[in-house]
């Protein structure tokens, strides 16, 4: 595993995509990055298959999120499966944009709260709207009392542009420090 830490995020990132070029091969690519106190897990699958296999990719970003939040949602792909769900009953609330409650089935238990976090950022909005293919979640790592908590996007495309992962990155890194400000961060 890489493990990268910075004091800002251009910082960061310099170094991730440094190593990105140079690694090359991101067949299976994992890497902590740490800035101001939040740590986040990196995680990159290419399997091309073979024979009768079907190949597979997907990228995985993870934050463990550092004060519990009784917030917790789940935002993922409006397809014809959802919508057959939804007339089966599956819930789906609405934000109130029409563009991502057109991309997106949304489940919260807040749905004030959801809006107040999503809503006012307008370049969080244009990343979830580039990247309508995640899935993109605030939950409980189990269903156990006390379990931790974690923000996860997950898309099943490899993404290995850098400025592509950066931008994923500085959303979930956006959400985080309005999820869980901690009181040493810096803007």
């Amino acid at each position: 595993m890489h493990i990268f830490s910075a004091d800002t995020e251009a910082t960061l990132w310099q170094e991730v995509a440094a190593n990105i070029t140079q690694e090359g091969n991101l067949f299976d690519y994992t890497a902590e990055l740490i800035q101001d106190g939040y740590h986040m897990q990196l995680d990159i699958e290419i399997d091309l298959g073979g024979g009768f296999e079907g190949g597979f990719q997907s990228t995985r970003m993870a934050a463990l999120v550092p004060n519990h939040t009784p917030l917790h949602f789940a935002l993922h792909e409006q397809d014809w499966l959802h919508e057959l769900g939804k007339l089966l009953g599956m819930t789906d609330v609405e934000l109130g944009d029409p563009e991502l409650d057109a991309a997106f089935i949304i489940t919260t238990n807040d749905v004030a709260a959801l809006r107040e976090l999503l809503l006012p950022d307008a370049a969080l909005r244009q990343t979830l709207l580039r990247h309508q293919q995640c899935r993109l979640t605030l939950a409980p790592a189990s269903h156990e009392a006390g379990a931790n908590v974690y923000l996860t996007f997950t898309k099943e495309t490899a993404l290995t542009d850098p400025a592509e992962l950066r931008e994923v990155y500085h959303a979930l890194y956006t959400l985080l420090r309005k999820i869980a400000p901690l009181p040493h961060a810096t803007t």
